[in-house]
């Protein structure tokens, strides 16, 4: 059993979606500490920043408690995409089908929000590993992670390069029984997979891509 984890960012990167395609499931994490510079409410497209508004000043609340304006969050997603990728490749369909995805959202919950675009990309790129949600981690760091994992009778972490920052030797993991692969995914953009879908003909190609891949524009 591989399980994949992150937080429940908007739109994100192919390595997300990367982590997702390899994993028997997904561990989307919803209780830790939203930030508001972070990757919750902000996604880079085009090479600039792209955020949409949460309520009041949530910084020190879980990612699972932010709040937002539906429908003004949904309209200033939906300007951001429309300014910066009308005319692309893939407009048609790709940028009609993620306003449509948009535009049906009604939550108040940010992460409700992103999961239910999450949940749109995944059939859009013919992704079908399972998306799951455990209970609250029970400590920080490393040891929250295997407890997650437990949970799950995992016997495989697929992680990104970024939990090099906190796993350090995988102590914890290796206690547990638990292995740990890092991924080896090539990003050929560091924007949001909108970019992805609406610049490739393929865009799952591009998600699988790894570090000996190269993928044209196009391909």
């Amino acid at each position: 059993m591989i399980i994949a984890t992150h937080q429940a960012d908007l739109l994100p990167y192919s390595g997300f979606w990367f982590k997702m395609a390899k994993a028997d499931l997904f561990d989307l994490k919803i209780y830790d500490q939203f930030q508001s510079r972070g990757y919750q409410r902000r996604v880079s497209m085009r090479g600039k920043w792209a955020s949409i508004p949460v309520v009041g000043n949530p910084s020190r609340a879980r990612i699972c408690d932010v709040r937002i304006r539906p429908e003004e969050a949904g309209k200033a997603l939906s300007d951001l995409i429309v300014g910066r990728y009308q005319g692309s490749r893939n407009w048609d369909p790709m940028g009609k089908t993620l306003l449509e995805m948009i535009d049906e959202i009604r939550t108040e919950h940010l992460w409700q929000f992103n999961l239910q675009l999450l949940l749109g990309v995944r059939e859009l790129l013919g992704i079908t590993t399972p998306i799951s949600i455990a209970v609250p981690p029970e400590g920080r760091g490393s040891v929250g992670l295997v407890s997650v994992l437990r949970r799950y009778d995992a016997d495989t972490y697929l992680a990104g390069t970024g939990g090099r920052n906190y796993m350090g030797d995988c102590a914890e993991f290796t206690a547990a029984g638990i292995e740990v692969q890092w991924t080896t995914h090539k990003a050929v953009t560091g924007d949001s997979i909108v970019s992805v879908l609406m610049d490739y003909d393929d865009p799952l190609a591009v998600v699988l891509a790894e570090e000996e891949l190269e993928v044209g524009v196009g391909a």
